[in-house]
């Protein structure tokens, strides 16, 4: 903590305006992120229902009414309410070692998500279903682009970066401690355990509005709630958000390279 705040001195003098000592962002912030979030996306699914939008729109729309809500209350949150640092507030960082703990998660999220989707629905989603693929742009940016590189680094920085801190901040981390070292380890793995379960239900909730029936939302729900639960483990465990972001590539880049190959 002594080693953060000269960085945070530092970018705060270089803008001009001094960045606060400590962080004054919370809950509240995550709530605003999450509900502008789900209000445009069904603002969006309503309305390419009602008029005629061209498809490549209808993808880059679908993709921002998610991602410009979750990174304007990350951006908010940080450099008006924050360190004016991803790294410091919200612990985006990579080392090697986020390679090898993202893969492993990715892969074992995905095996973990086609197991429950095998035993409720008898096939795994993405594998054997031979799709006609879109061209150009809907697919390098919507089938590529998007979910497998800009949708993880945006999706974890607000659900593990901002939802996830803000609730283990608001459980107890962070404050004075007890004095007893048993009782203040007791209280921060149970607010470390909430901030992970609220995390992922979050996450489970957005995926699941922008869901069209009630099976793919059911689909939906289920893979994000296991995956964002092992995505808020590995963020607590590291302290950083490397081996969340790279493994919500890993756990996105299978499906759709299961989708390819068919």
């Amino acid at each position: 903590m002594t080693k953060d705040a000269p960085e945070a001195d530092d970018l705060s003098t270089s803008q001009g305006v001094p960045a606060p000592s400590a962080p004054i962002w919370g809950v509240a912030d995550a709530a605003f992120g999450t509900i502008f979030a789900i209000l445009c996306v069904l603002g969006w699914t309503a309305l390419v229902r009602t008029v005629i939008i061209d498809p490549a729109v209808q993808v880059l729309g679908a993709y921002l009414a998610v991602w410009i809500p979750l990174l304007g209350g990350v951006l908010v949150a940080s450099f008006v309410r924050g360190r004016r640092s991803l790294t410091l507030d919200f612990g985006l960082r990579f080392t090697w070692l986020d390679l090898c703990w993202g893969v492993g998660l990715g892969l074992l999220a995905r095996a973990a998500v086609s197991g429950i989707e095998l035993a409720t629905s008898g096939r795994v989603a993405g594998f054997g279903v031979r799709l006609e693929l879109p061209t150009g742009f809907e697919l390098w940016f919507g089938v590529l682009l998007a979910p497998i590189v800009l949708g993880p680094l945006v999706e974890e920085l607000f659900f593990r970066g901002l939802v996830l801190r803000a609730v283990e901040r608001g459980a107890g981390v962070g404050g004075h401690g007890s004095g007893d070292d048993r009782t203040d380890r007791r209280t921060r793995v149970a607010a470390a355990s909430v901030a992970v379960l609220t995390s992922a239900l979050v996450f489970a909730l957005l995926h699941v509005t922008q869901a069209a029936t009630v099976s793919e939302a059911w689909r939906s729900g289920a893979g994000s709630l296991v995956f964002g639960l092992a995505a808020g483990v590995a963020t607590v465990l590291t302290g950083r958000l490397g081996a969340a972001i790279i493994g919500h590539m890993v756990f996105n880049g299978v499906l759709i390279a299961a989708v390819l190959s068919a």
